[in-house]
């Protein structure tokens, strides 16, 4: 009977699926397929090179580097050794990668290139445990000190080596896998404080790839498009992971800034995406329309409103009532403009998939209107990616869906959410004080807050420690606030600030396309979109925005002063996560200068503000 692990089931694939396509990626730049027979024996090449080296059951091996076929040729190999796979993202700074890599006690490291590598060989003192990097790319560096530093191919060289002089030695390797053996230290993205080292077990990952099997219907002949960073757990194991246990194919993008082309050219059935970049692919789309013919914008407008209502009747009245009013109109809006749309994401798509954040509501609308099923789940690196999802059948929209088969949710007094179930984590590397207050009893204690409805989906709210309690003593949910800018053509991102002071304040970055179309539309001449931020067309319209939101939210909710910044958060400027979310404390506190120029100097408990130019919002 096999075992319950990611190495058997890909070894399984290997032998019963050989001459089906395992993966695409970009060759001379065309997409060519790798059958699994081929996916296979570079693994089992990796694994011997790694055996060869001398990696041991249970050490850590790194790998920093963009998403690529290596990286999940690394993976399998490492965890096909018995080793454990360590995910460091190729955007961190030298002192964190040094941090992580000496935290795992990692004795090899996969960097993507000379660049990546030098990240750790230029430390005044190099990680006591590391001692071979394989780099994927590029020319060795110069000067390695006491680590062995070796190409890819040179890995698969002795890979060769090893294999015919120990035929058996992978396989003995493989068949001591057990699926309560550790297999990745994951640390967390680090919005707040020190990143800790989340150890996910052989079994957490299985269990989520079964329970996410049983929900929603993978076959074979999916094909999804990986473009997500394989460092982050969602996308480890809802592209990677969920691909070799259903058997699709993954193809991977050339970067983020290439997935539209990269969409047309593989044509996916399944798209594994974050909010941020549908709602990105929202406002391009809108753009586009606001830049068309009048008349063929009135068609695109009837078009959705029609879209609109025929789903509102739906879910009122039924499919048949609906069909009975809308069938025919539907087909004409389809034809003219839904399947237009439908096509720049490659025709075939069927199912799109968002978690790491909150999905805003307009985006999801839009796409399920023009015939998209976008479902919405949520989860942390701590269980394993998703705890709750939603389905095509069952789409309960401003939910993340019920809890996945086989894991229990519960809300604590506090309204914290609670998770219990086969992938939640078995602790914090090396920190028991940590695993101690976020495991009770078995319950994962997720640090978010949230609701049951009452048919059983599950609603999120904030992030605990990210309520703002104002001076006046009201909780405010800045992300509940944030959420109702995304998706504004104008707004690229917000941070909502006020704790412990009389009123709530934000900061705004402009959409760098939005913002530019905006000025061409109103004649504003500029050089840089940076000097959009100071512009008073711009201002007005920024206020009149955040006084509409305003108007939905409680007085004490209310955004009473902001600020536009010139340049917009980033992932190279620490300012966002690998998923794109804020990293609030960061930017809190990159920024404290300016959100505190917005109150007066009494209201900052002795703190003198620094002058700079903002703006009131109207209430």
């Amino acid at each position: 009977m096999a075992k319950e692990t990611m190495v058997d089931v890909f070894w399984q694939r290997v032998e019963n699926n050989s001459a089906r396509p395992a993966i695409m990626h970009k060759v001379d730049g065309v997409y060519q397929p790798v059958i699994w027979r081929e996916h296979g024996r570079i693994v089992e090449l990796v694994a011997c090179g790694l055996l060869n080296f001398g990696l041991k059951k249970d050490d850590k091996a790194s790998i920093m580097s963009q998403s690529r076929p290596q990286w999940t040729w690394a993976d399998i190999a490492i965890l096909s050794c018995g080793g454990v796979t360590v995910p460091v993202y190729p955007t961190l700074s030298p002192i964190e990668v040094q941090y992580l890599v000496g935290h795992s006690d990692s004795v090899v490291l996969f960097a993507e290139n000379e660049m990546q590598a030098k990240k750790i060989l230029d430390a005044q003192e190099l990680p006591k445990s590391l001692r071979l990097i394989v780099l994927f790319d590029g020319d060795l560096p110069a000067n390695t000190g006491d680590v062995r530093c070796i190409k890819w191919d040179e890995l698969l060289k002795d890979g060769e080596k090893y294999l015919a002089e120990h035929q058996t030695g992978l396989q003995e390797r493989i068949a001591d896998v057990k699926p309560n053996n550790l297999a990745s230290i994951v640390y967390t993205s680090g919005t707040t404080g020190v990143p800790k080292g989340v150890m996910l077990l052989h079994s957490n990952f299985y269990s989520v790839c079964k329970m996410m099997t049983e929900l929603i219907g993978f076959t074979q002949d999916d094909l999804s498009l990986s473009f997500l960073p394989l460092s982050h757990v969602y996308e480890r194991v809802g592209g990677q992971f969920l691909a070799i246990y259903q058997g699709l194919v993954m193809a991977y993008a050339e970067g983020m800034e290439t997935v539209p082309k990269n969409i047309m050219e593989v044509r996916p059935t399944i798209l594994n995406g974050v909010p941020r970049f549908y709602e990105k692919a929202y406002q391009r789309i809108q753009l586009q329309i606001r830049t068309m013919p009048k008349p063929q914008q009135y068609l695109v407008r009837w078009a959705l409103s029609l879209g609109q209502r025929a789903k509102k009747l739906k879910k009122e009245e039924g499919f048949d009532v609906m069909q009975k009013f809308y069938k025919g109109e539907l087909r004409v809006a389809d034809k003219l403009v839904f399947s237009k749309i439908r096509a720049r994401f490659g025709g075939r798509l069927r199912i799109m998939v968002s978690g790491a954040a909150p999905m805003p509501e307009d985006v999801q609308s839009f796409f399920e209107t023009i015939g998209f099923s976008m479902v919405e789940g949520y989860g942390l690196t701590e269980t394993s990616a998703p705890i709750s999802c939603n389905t095509p059948e069952d789409n309960e929209r401003g939910t993340v869906g019920k809890p996945i088969p086989g894991v229990q949710v519960k809300i604590a007094p506090d309204g914290e959410i609670m998770a219990k179930g086969p992938s939640v984590f078995a602790g914090y590397y090396k920190n028991p004080e940590a695993t101690k207050e976020a495991l009770n009893d078995g319950w994962f204690l997720t640090g978010d807050i949230g609701e049951i409805d009452e048919i059983g989906h599950l609603r999120i709210k904030d992030r605990k420690k990210d309520i703002i309690i104002t001076a006046g003593g009201k909780h405010v949910a800045p992300q509940y606030i944030e959420n109702l800018f995304k998706g504004e053509g104008l707004v690229s991102n917000i941070l909502v600030y006020g704790d412990r002071r009389k009123y709530i304040t934000a900061l705004i970055t402009l959409a760098p396309d939005g913002a530019t179309a905006f000025a061409k539309r109103n004649g504003i001449q500029f050089k840089d979109v940076s000097e959009l931020a100071s512009n008073e067309i711009v201002k007005k319209e920024i206020d009149a925005l955040v006084s509409a939101k305003n108007d939905i939210l409680a007085n004490f909710e209310r955004i009473k002063k902001y600020t536009i910044l010139e340049h917009d958060f980033s992932a190279e400027t620490n300012e966002l996560t690998p998923t794109f979310k804020v990293k609030r404390k960061v930017v809190t506190e990159k920024y404290k200068g300016i959100l505190d120029s917005m109150y007066d100097a009494e209201d900052l408990h002795g703190e003198l503000p620094k002058t700079v130019s903002q703006s009131s919002a109207g209430n």
